[in-house]
C-alpha cells in the first residue's frame, strides 16, 4: 500500500451561518479559477466554521480577506492513499505509531477511482512528512 503525502495550506473561515452562503463562496472562488480540493464545514448556532484546500491559497485568502472575512490558515498533510479498505486506518496507525495525534480528519473518495484524499490537522506536521508511507 503506497501513500503520497505532502504540506498543504488549508485556509479556515468563519461564516454567517445562512442558506447561500457557501454558494456564494464556491462561486467567487470559481470565478477567479481557484480549484477547491477539500472541503469541511462545521455548524455553530450563528456561524459557521468551513476549512478548505485549494490550489492557490495565497490568491484565496487575498480574496476572503479584501471580502472582509474572518481568515485563518495552517499548514496540514494532504495524504492521496489507495482507494481500498483499510487504507484511513493504515494511515491512521502510521500516525499512532509515531506518536503523533491526529487533531481532525476530512476526506473522500469516488467509488471506483484509484485513489482517495485525506486532509490531516497533525500535532507535528513536520514529523509526519518525514515518515514512510508505506
Amino acid at each position: 500500500m503506497s501513500f503520497k503525502c505532502e504540506r498543504v495550506r488549508q485556509i479556515t473561515l468563519l461564516l454567517e451561518n445562512r442558506p447561500g452562503i457557501l454558494a456564494d463562496l464556491c462561486a467567487h472562488l470559481g470565478d477567479r479559477g481557484i480549484d477547491i480540493r477539500a472541503i469541511t464545514t462545521r455548524e455553530n448556532t450563528e456561524r459557521g466554521h468551513v476549512r478548505l484546500v485549494v490550489d492557490d491559497p495565497e490568491v484565496a485568502v487575498r480574496i476572503f480577506a479584501e471580502a472582509g472575512l474572518e481568515v485563518a490558515t495552517k499548514d496540514c498533510l494532504a495524504l492521496e492513499m489507495p482507494n481500498r479498505p483499510r487504507s484511513f486506518a493504515r494511515a491512521a496507525q502510521i500516525l499512532a505509531v509515531a506518536g503523533i495525534n491526529i487533531d481532525y480528519i476530512y476526506g473522500s473518495s469516488t467509488p471506483g477511482a484509484p485513489t482517495a484524499l485525506g486532509i490531516f490537522g497533525l500535532s507535528d506536521l513536520d514529523r509526519a512528512l518525514t515518515l514512510d508511507w508505506k
